[in-house]
């Protein structure tokens, strides 16, 4: 092999190991600013299913997998978690439903119960056992454990009030889930952050990650 032929192989080694090496420092440094960023949690319970937990064996041990992002704004609708001091485990998976001096409503409409939030219809739950239970026990009786909390709107007809710095979570889940109407509303602190990467069980991570990082990026 003449020595130009060896030169030339060496220089194309030589790119390929340093564009290579860019490569994987790019993806590197990639990977520790979505760390920084968001928290990687598995789901425990069966309080936002079906949004999470969706066809898993069992939550004790199998999951979604969710990431939270600690450094994201809020807005009604976004599912959080929360840290609190009354729920055993402290950290708590939930949707927004109110933030700072919204007013929120569920009413009894025959076939279905509806939730309001300033008086704007914010979806329907069919009735069922499981939502009946929620509606009388955690609903109607919010007001007698938190009067500080209740009001009422230009129809005369009770409502939550939240003050500033409250926010109100709730499990998609009616009748399995202990959330707001359990304790009371949260405080911003309380807050840890918005989830905004769901991985459903059985889907690959890694493919899912490797796209939602360049959507981060792009």
């Amino acid at each position: 092999m003449s020595s130009r032929t060896k030169r030339i192989i060496l220089n194309i080694t030589s790119a390929i190991l340093t564009v290579l090496i860019i490569v994987v420092s790019f993806f590197a440094l990639i990977n520790i600013m979505f760390n920084i960023i968001f928290i990687r949690t598995n789901v425990r319970g069966y309080s936002m299913y079906p949004t999470l937990n969706y066809n898993v064996p069992t939550s004790q041990t199998d999951g979604d997998v969710v990431y939270i992002n600690k450094f994201s704004s809020y807005t009604n609708d976004d599912i959080v978690v929360a840290q609190v001091d009354w729920w055993d485990s402290g950290y708590i998976i939930k949707r927004l439903i109110g933030l700072p001096n919204d007013t929120i409503q569920i009413k009894d409409e025959g076939t279905h119960y509806a939730l309001y939030v300033n008086e704007k219809l914010f979806y329907t739950k069919e009735k069922n056992a499981d939502t009946d239970s929620y509606y009388n026990n955690l609903y109607l009786t919010f007001f007698d454990r938190f009067p500080e909390n209740t009001t009422t709107n230009e129809s005369g007809e009770q409502c939550i009030k939240l003050n500033d710095n409250e926010y109100l979570l709730m499990g998609d889940n009616w009748g399995n889930s202990t959330d707001c109407l359990t304790g009371g509303p949260a405080k911003k602190s309380n807050i840890v952050g918005r989830v905004d990467i769901i991985i459903h069980y059985g889907e690959n991570q890694f493919r899912t990650l490797v796209k939602e990082m360049w959507n981060l990026l792009f």
